[in-house]
């Protein structure tokens, strides 16, 4: 592993909550983004690297006329090297939110407002956009955008940088009875699209198929019931809270047809089977796992869900992010962990990988050179400032080709939060491969 980096600069105030993406056209492009927590200031900060990594520059969002914050960040590329990143534009009286698209013609060192992704609605939140980009696919380009709106899930698409935004559709319905917050939109290599969300009515994690380029989706598949309930307090991440988000993958080849899907969720041991975990009691036996379930035909029926890794000790993980190798099929996660910390209230990034399609996961391997305390002395908690943001709800990660890129949020040394990455390339993945090779033998 090349060691981990900062590569959103220094600031006078906090980033938070990322998403990073390597251009597969041009793997030594990177774009990333973050949630820029300052009011009327300046928009989502947008960093990118034209060397593989090795260095980055910073820039931000522009805003348009009448936004005055953004939130939420996705960036993704389409194959002719334009960069595409979608925010949340947020007005002055932070009630009415629309989803902004945004371009780049120049590898993310600058940004230009391109439309509205979100229609007339003014609830639209927690956004997650995916560009198709293998060569066999039918839909090579089309750009998807899943979000909720007040409690009902909604899909929007386009066709590439000559198209524009369609109409959104709803793809949840009466099994949906809660809300819809914390959705993942993914294609595999024929084009098929998935559409994951999880309900904090039924406590369902659901898919929707599309086979039609998103202009249509089927009726959702619940793929599990969860333990918990929109939201689990930790001791490290007890002011903002760990959502039950979903990130979702496919991979489809000659002879597999897989989709997969992590999300954060409590043990379900006793004591830990409902509720909203743990708080801020760092002796208390309830804890936070990374869960995973996977199909093997297509999403149609899912395996029992499992955790990946259930250590014996107190402590904690969550946020975790999934990312499919488009080039092998190769699986990568990654998450917060308190596993190092005998108090539960610092974090590293561990990751971990898989090369049998999910069937095994390889031990945890730190990602980070240094802890984060998001729990007081500065951190950007409730108290100490507008937003109390902490972690943020989510993380980056992407990869190609055998190298992986996450980003995550992170103030080590006491600082003020920013976004940081880890190239983690063939070496450290190799590694497995002996271990998967020895295992056989």
């Amino acid at each position: 592993m090349i060691g981990d980096l900062r590569i959103s600069g220094s600031h006078s105030f906090p980033f938070s909550e990322s998403d990073i993406r390597v251009n597969f056209k041009n793997p030594c492009k990177i774009i990333a983004a973050a949630n820029a927590n300052v009011l009327d200031e300046v928009g989502q900060g947008q960093f990118c690297s034209s060397d593989g990594g090795t260095t980055w520059s910073q820039t931000s969002l522009p805003f348009i006329p009448g936004d005055v914050l953004h939130s939420d960040p996705n960036v993704d590329w389409t194959s002719d090297g334009t960069g595409w990143a979608i925010t949340i534009g947020i007005d002055d009286s932070i009630t009415n939110f629309q989803l902004r698209s945004y371009i780049s013609s120049d590898g993310g060192a600058s940004w230009v407002f391109n439309s509205t992704a979100s229609g007339d609605q003014t609830a639209a939140d927690k956004p997650m956009m995916w560009i198709d980009h293998s060569p066999t696919s039918r839909f090579k380009d089309n750009i998807y955008l899943i979000w909720h709106n007040n409690e009902p899930v909604f899909v929007n698409r386009r066709a590439g940088v000559s198209g524009t935004w369609q109409t959104p559709i709803q793809v949840s319905g009466s099994e949906t009875t809660g809300t819809g917050i914390g959705g993942d939109i993914k294609s595999n290599s024929v084009g098929d699209v998935f559409a994951f969300w999880p309900d904090t009515g039924s406590q369902k994690l659901l898919v929707s198929k599309s086979t039609d380029g998103g202009v249509t989706f089927g009726t959702p598949v619940t793929i599990t019931i969860t333990f918990a309930a929109f939201q689990i307090l930790v001791p490290a991440d007890a002011f903002r809270g760990v959502l039950v988000y979903t990130s979702g993958g496919a991979f489809r080849d000659a002879t597999h047809d897989l989709v997969y899907v992590v999300w954060t969720d409590l043990t379900g041991e006793q004591g830990c089977s409902s509720g909203i975990g743990p708080g801020t009691d760092v002796s208390a036996t309830c804890k936070s796992r990374i869960w995973f379930s996977r199909s093997t035909d297509g999403g149609g029926s899912w395996e029992p869900a499992r955790m990946i890794n259930n250590q014996s000790s107190l402590n904690d993980q969550f946020n975790p992010k999934l990312a499919v190798d488009e080039s092998n099929g190769a699986l990568m996660v990654i998450y917060y962990d308190t596993v190092s910390d005998l108090e539960r209230l610092k974090t590293d990034v561990w990751m971990q990988t898989s090369f049998d399609n999910g069937a095994t996961w390889s031990v945890a391997k730190k990602v980070t050179s240094a802890e984060t305390d998001e729990t007081g002395n500065g951190a950007d908690v409730p108290n100490a400032g507008f937003f109390g943001d902490q972690y943020g709800d989510y993380n980056g990660l992407s990869g190609y080709c055998g190298v992986f890129f996450p980003s995550w949020t992170d103030r080590r040394s006491g600082g003020r939060e920013e976004i940081w990455t880890a190239p983690i390339g063939r070496a450290d993945i190799s590694r497995r491969l002996i271990e998967l090779v020895a295992a056989t033998v």
